[in-house]
């Protein structure tokens, strides 16, 4: 969602509704995909440590259902 207006993320880098430029938002919810990614693949060789470390790190920047789950199971 555009965090100016609301609307809906149509995978643009500026805003259809109000013209808010998305780049940054963008770039931390990918940031936080790629650290769940490999937060599941810790989990996958059995570091939990480092997949707690991961999915928390994820959380902070941008917060999932899927993200709480890793945590839950890094824990």
């Amino acid at each position: 969602m555009c965090p100016v207006c609301r609307a809906r993320f149509r995978g643009e880098s500026v805003c259809s509704r109000c013209g808010a430029d998305l780049t940054m938002v963008m770039t931390l919810v990918a940031s936080a995909w790629r650290m769940r990614q490999a937060a599941r693949q810790a989990l996958a060789t059995g570091e939990f440590a480092q997949a707690l470390d991961l999915a928390s790190g994820a959380q902070r920047i941008c917060h999932t259902q899927a993200g709480k789950r890793l945590e839950s199971v890094g824990a």
